[in-house]
């Protein structure tokens, strides 16, 4: 398919600022770069810092393709349906490519993860939270098949910074919440219905390589936050991206 238009939704799996921090300080640059977050390198490789995909790229491959990101940081999915779906082109287009990361902000809001305890939620509830979250992704892609023609749709699954363990650096394990984020990625899974809907297996790429691997520098997370991607997490995401869609 020749795509005609390029419309990126989501959370900061997605964005600049955490993967252009992490080049920032590796570098030693003056300012953080622009165009190094998963949805950017998508659209336009930075050749320089990753030759490997100079060439596999959406502008390379479709040059007069028009990119819409509206992803930002801190986002759900209820925001994602209630302030980024809206904003969408209507109307016909041609084919159209959207790529979404939601749902880790919500499934963090679960965890109590900066009270440095285990979620306070009643056994049950949070099941039904995650069912409630994945609701919401699926009306999300529902919206999206509805208003574009000719729509595919990459749907990414959430990451596991803890690698399994449950552990996210503060000693607790938090085996219920390993739990729902099973359940929710099994959602990811479920809204597959190829070749327009396409899950992405974010959380299987990037196992071993969270808080299990040892050199915080070697990891695929920022290291002041193992809740977002480095530059290299980034890339990664992207290179699923492209493989998906066999660029």
């Amino acid at each position: 398919m020749t795509f005609r238009r390029y419309i990126a939704l989501g959370d900061s799996i997605s964005i600049d600022l955490y993967p252009g921090l992490d080049v920032h300080e590796r570098e030693g640059l003056a300012r953080p770069p622009e165009g190094l977050g998963a949805a950017s390198l998508l659209f336009r490789n930075d050749d320089a810092r990753w030759p490997e995909f100079e060439g596999r790229d959406l502008v390379t491959r479709y040059p007069d393709l028009r990119r819409l990101d509206l992803t930002a940081d801190g986002v759900t999915t209820v925001s994602t349906l209630a302030s980024q779906v809206p904003r969408l082109p209507t109307g016909a287009d041609g084919p159209t490519l959207v790529t979404i990361t939601a749902g880790g902000n919500d499934l963090l809001a679960l965890l109590d993860v900066d009270l440095g305890r285990p979620a306070t939620i009643p056994d049950g509830a949070g099941e039904a939270a995650v069912d409630e979250v994945a609701g919401t992704l699926e009306r999300i892609v529902d919206e999206l098949r509805t208003g574009i023609a000719q729509a595919t749709i990459l749907v990414g699954a959430v990451y596991d910074p803890s690698d399994g363990t449950g552990d996210l650096g503060d000693g607790i394990v938090r085996e219920r919440e390993l739990g729902w984020l099973a359940r929710f990625n099994e959602r990811v899974k479920a809204l597959a219905d190829p070749p327009d809907v396409r899950p992405i297996p974010i959380r299987d790429q990037f196992l071993g390589h969270g808080l299990s691997e040892p050199d915080p520098d070697a990891r695929w997370y920022w290291r002041h936050s193992i809740i977002e991607p480095s530059a290299r997490g980034a890339s990664e995401v992207r290179r699923l991206w492209i493989d998906a869609l066999e660029l």
